[in-house]
């Protein structure tokens, strides 16, 4: 936005400087105050998705995160994309506390750190309540888990001066070490390197559409094979002056593996919607609901999302 401003700009001072030095001058102080009110109230509100928060605090500013999400499904789709049903219901609670420290004076770079927790559950009856997550007790061939799975280095930063909207964030996710008998509910334990491109991109006054791509490597491990996977989300949301945010989403997510070779082994195709509401200025909240709609070789898993975020100085 500031980059197409800033060029409309240049193209009028060059062909006016000489007659209207003052005039531009004076127009220019007033789209640079238009873009900053558009920054702030973008800072303050849209860049934040369940996913990922795309914001760069302040310096010396410590931005809190809980994300929590329960998946669940007791269908599957085949390696030709039909719907069957699970002999079981498979049920997964994701939490992640994430801390971020600003630590450049322009806000351009950020220092963090995540913890993941995970909570499964394989229940014999596929019939069974997605609660039932919460439930350790087990009979015949159910299973249960929960652990801290992984924690997490990471960076944000702002690569283009100039560019407010873009903003990269790259992690190294090493695993805690759970038991072999966790990791057949709870999935392989592997060290993880994540990369997210996500760009929030301003349509009107209040229609926003933000995009993130990303790129996570898994490094093979002696009971786990490399993976890679490269998901891309949409984001189109809606303000509502002057602190609520419903959106729609898009998520497509491609699953490579490595066994003698690489091979495109999964994907599953979600859709759905939420509401982001700003409770205070620091504080803010944020629910969404999403469906499997089509995949291959994966769950047909229906999402739940909480998020939490809160800015301290």
């Amino acid at each position: 936005m500031k980059t197409c401003i800033l060029s409309i700009f240049m193209l009028f001072t060059t062909h006016a400087i000489l007659a209207q030095e003052q005039d531009t001058t004076s127009r220019y102080q007033q789209l640079e105050e238009k873009f900053q009110r558009l920054k702030d109230s973008v800072s303050r509100l849209s860049p934040f998705i369940p996913a990922v928060s795309s914001v760069l605090v302040n310096y010396k500013q410590l931005e809190l995160n809980f994300f929590a999400s329960i998946i669940s499904a007791n269908n599957y789709r085949d390696d030709d994309g039909h719907l069957g049903d699970l002999s079981v219901r498979q049920t997964y609670l994701y939490r992640t506390l994430q801390a971020t420290y600003g630590v450049s004076k322009h806000a351009r770079f950020n220092a963090g750190v995540d913890v993941n927790i995970m909570m499964g559950r394989i229940d014999q009856d596929r019939t069974s309540s997605i609660f039932k997550v919460f439930d350790s007790d087990v009979e015949g061939n159910s299973r249960f888990a929960r652990a801290i799975t992984s924690v997490a280095a990471r960076i944000r930063w702002r690569p283009l001066r100039r560019n407010y909207n873009f903003t990269m964030q790259s992690s190294i996710i090493f695993p805690t070490g759970i038991s072999r008998e966790k990791q057949q509910v709870l999935g392989y334990s592997q060290i993880f390197l994540l990369s997210q491109f996500l760009y929030n991109q301003p349509l009107s006054e209040r229609l926003f559409l933000f995009s993130q791509l990303g790129l996570q490597y898994g490094f093979e491990r002696d009971n786990a094979p490399a993976a890679f996977f490269s998901p891309i989300s949409l984001y189109l949301s809606y303000l509502i002056p002057r602190k609520t945010i419903p959106f729609i989403l898009f998520n497509y997510i491609p699953m490579f593996s490595k066994d003698n070779s690489w091979s495109y082994s999964r994907y599953t195709m979600q859709v759905g919607g939420g509401l982001q509401y700003q409770l205070t200025r620091r504080f803010l909240i944020n629910a969404y609901y999403a469906n499997d709609i089509k995949g291959k070789n994966y769950p047909d898993f229906n999402t739940y999302s909480l998020s939490l975020r809160y800015v301290l100085h």
